[in-house]
């Protein structure tokens, strides 16, 4: 299992969408689809009954740093 951290932005903006610690886990470890975006960043989508979630992270060291977290249309 991944060691994962949130920034400030990442945290808030999980709450503001309802997301739980968990769905966003659940995209980073069995994602349907990456990609990679603005800045090398790295993206991970899953599909969910809700949606489909799109997180933005990065990899440092022994850890996952996610940005920011959205649901796509």
């Amino acid at each position: 299992m991944v060691q994962i951290a949130y920034t400030v932005h990442a945290r808030q903006r999980m709450a503001l969408r309802n997301m739980t610690d968990e769905t966003v886990r659940q995209t980073l470890e069995m994602p349907d689809e990456r990609a990679t975006g603005y800045r090398d960043r790295s993206l991970a989508y899953r599909r969910f009954p809700q949606g489909r979630i799109k997180v933005v992270y990065v990899e440092e060291q022994e850890q996952v740093v996610v940005i920011t977290a959205m649901w796509e249309d």
